[in-house]
């Protein structure tokens, strides 16, 4: 059985949406989408705000990071990852899992993509200097769980980018 969801603003073209689909499916209106996959969504008049507190909330309790320290930057501005030959080993499974569970994250906080993306590198042998990074994440997303992305209605939608060629 699957699922469709469907988002219109226009309320009569979503009846006759409905009507045609009823006819040809088995189907249920929900109503207002709430909560899909892990998303958390709010709809106002002036937009849709999206965000993952609940999975947050989750993952640092699955991970046993309920403890820990709220930090306000996902890294230390002087870190600098590498393969470390020095420091321990940690488990494969336990940091995939982590990692796994920030990159779902990136849907709703495009904020720690570029962090979690220089952690993945380490994922076939990854160190205690790696974990330490990860967790940290973890401890910045405590302070941020609610964090999330807000799509206003009406606004004009300008893509701006930036780079450095260097």
């Amino acid at each position: 059985m699957g699922s469709i969801i469907t988002g219109v603003t226009n309320e009569p073209f979503c009846e006759d949406f409905s009507k045609l689909m009823k006819a040809e499916f088995e189907m249920s209106m929900m109503g207002e989408l709430k909560f899909f996959l892990g998303l958390q969504i709010k709809q106002t008049n002036n937009g849709i705000y999206i965000n993952q507190a609940k999975y947050v909330k989750q993952l640092i309790k699955k991970f046993k990071l309920e403890d820990g320290k709220e930090m306000k930057t996902l890294m230390h501005p002087t870190t600098c990852l590498g393969l470390d030959e020095e420091s321990n080993k940690v488990g494969n499974s336990q940091y995939r899992a982590m990692i796994g569970s920030l990159l779902y994250l990136t849907t709703s906080k495009p904020n720690i993509l570029f962090s979690v993306g220089l952690c993945v590198i380490f994922q076939q042998d990854p160190k205690e200097v790696h974990l330490t990074i990860v967790k940290r994440i973890f401890r910045y997303l405590i302070g941020t769980c609610n964090f999330g992305i807000y799509f206003m209605y009406n606004r004009e939608f300008r893509l701006i980018s930036y780079r450095d060629t260097d």
